[in-house]
């Protein structure tokens, strides 16, 4: 990489970064980790716990149409053949395993961040890879971890909503804190569209936006790879560990507001109950997944249907 900037940075947006959803231009969209070449050899090295697969209903915004899969026994090819001709999406989340440049990357992507961004510092970063098919779509939903989209192969329209109610409900923010219930367990109405910020992706751009900003993804007529960038900040931290707190908490006081500090006698006591509920939670309670297809290149849409059974995340 040597000293060359990863992403072209503009002045005039640097005091955006973080408080407004930002989009610049980046030069990794020819790098070549991410050519078909590498992203074969990270499908075929990643484990059961290393990727979701999905299916989805491609005319509504209904999360219930999606549907968690498996790629097992398939080359990397026939995945990506796969892709192409289906109805799928990918993510792999433990790149650095087929090689660790992709770590190597990573750190380079934050160290020019802290550099660049005035009072930027992160911790706990990971990457992950999107591969997707044309005209898939991302459901409504909202990320715990401050996160950046990064466009390399294909297009994309992505809608990014304000982080507070309605578009943001706080007790279903709660329970996808606590691992209740998965990121796309935000409630939708048609009428946050008139407040989304539209922006269109095309190989080179990045994007990023506030924390917990909800959003949804919807793919142009083409095969799309991306990759984001995970991190938390001091004050990303806390907010979860708050949210999590205010999760158990809503459990015995109902929907009465809950504070939402981030400091003083308040935070502590609520770092308290976080801590004590993820020591003593029982697996049990943790959101499973309920796996019913494979990804088959010959099938239609690419899914074959298979007996349901369920793993946890």
């Amino acid at each position: 990489m040597g000293q060359s900037p990863i992403i072209a940075w503009e002045e005039v947006k640097l005091a955006d970064f973080g408080t407004a959803p930002l989009m610049l231009r980046h030069s990794l969209a020819s790098h070549p980790m991410f050519a078909r070449e590498a992203l074969a050899r990270v499908i075929e090295s990643a484990g059961r716990a290393d990727y979701y697969v999905n299916t989805m209903d491609l005319g509504s915004h209904d999360p219930r149409s999606r549907r968690e899969g498996e790629m097992a026994g398939l080359s990397g090819e026939q995945v990506l053949e796969a892709v192409a001709k289906g109805t799928i999406w990918i993510l792999l989340l433990n790149p650095a395993k087929a090689n660790p440049a992709y770590n190597e990357l990573l750190d380079a992507i934050y160290d020019e961040m802290h550099r660049m961004v005035p009072g930027f510092r992160t911790r706990l970063h990971k990457m992950t890879l999107l591969i997707s098919s044309p005209k898939v779509q991302v459901h409504y939903h909202c990320d715990i971890p401050g996160q950046t989209l990064w466009q390399i192969a294909g297009t994309k329209q992505v809608r990014v909503y304000p982080n507070r109610p309605p578009f943001l409900n706080q007790a279903a923010l709660e329970r996808i804190a606590l691992g209740e219930v998965h990121e796309f367990g935000l409630p939708y109405d048609p009428a946050f569209e008139s407040e989304a910020k539209v922006f269109e992706l095309t190989p080179g751009h990045m994007l990023h936006w506030p924390l917990n900003a909800p959003h949804r993804i919807v793919n142009g007529d083409c095969v799309n790879v991306s990759f984001t960038t995970e991190h938390f900040t001091t004050s990303n931290r806390r907010n979860f560990i708050v949210n999590r707190a205010n999760g158990v908490l809503r459990k015995r006081l109902g929907e009465r507001p809950l504070s939402q500090d981030i400091s003083g006698p308040a935070y502590w006591a609520k770092f308290g109950v976080a801590a004590a509920h993820k020591l003593l939670q029982p697996a049990a309670a943790k959101k499973k997944l309920r796996i019913d297809f494979a990804l088959d290149p010959k099938a239609e849409r690419a899914v074959r249907t298979i007996p349901a059974y369920e793993v946890t995340p």
